[in-house]
């Protein structure tokens, strides 16, 4: 486990399946994270608990609790394929929590978490143009617009480009001096 000032990053949990249901239920979240909004059934958040929870040294998931009250998950791909590089994902599911600096806080834990305990050179990670709020929160925490993939998901009513960000050891080194 994780602790920050606020949030604990910790295991996802079967107590969590019911809750991540509903958050997979939400329109805008589904748009913000930049998928077609759709139904989904409850064996599809339990097939996401399976994936979060299965033994697998190159892929982390982080429940992410507020308060005693799960509120979304994190994590964090090693691309085994290029040593030392990781993407990074972040879902804070309940609208009530969003804007509160809670992405912040989370992202800060993680990044730190893939520098210092993991050796990671390198983390990137995808948002969509349209998802203001992330980018934002991504910048503070140092991360770097990399490049645009342009018009790349139809997202509420218009096309949206796909942003690649990424923060180096060096600039997060920088950060923390």
């Amino acid at each position: 486990m994780i602790k920050g000032e606020r949030v604990l990053l910790r295991p996802v949990t079967r107590e969590d399946i019911p809750i991540q249901h509903e958050f997979f239920q939400n329109m805008e979240l589904t748009t913000l994270s930049g998928g077609l909004p759709h139904v989904n059934p409850i064996e599809a958040t339990e097939d996401w608990y399976e994936l979060c929870t299965k033994r697998d040294e190159n892929l982390n998931f982080f429940a992410i609790e507020l308060e005693g009250n799960y509120i979304g998950y994190c994590s964090l791909k090693n691309l085994t394929s290029y040593p030392g590089c990781y993407i990074y994902g972040l879902t804070i599911g309940n609208p009530e929590n969003w804007g509160q600096g809670y992405g912040s806080e989370v992202t800060r834990l993680v990044v730190d978490f893939a520098f210092q305990y993991l050796g990671a050179h390198r983390i990137a990670l995808l948002t969509n143009s349209k998802n203001e709020r992330a980018i934002k929160c991504f910048l503070s925490c140092g991360f770097v617009e990399e490049g645009r993939q342009r018009q790349y998901r139809w997202i509420n009513g218009s096309f949206a480009d796909l942003v690649d960000m990424g923060i180096l050891r060096a600039e997060w080194e920088n950060l923390k001096h």
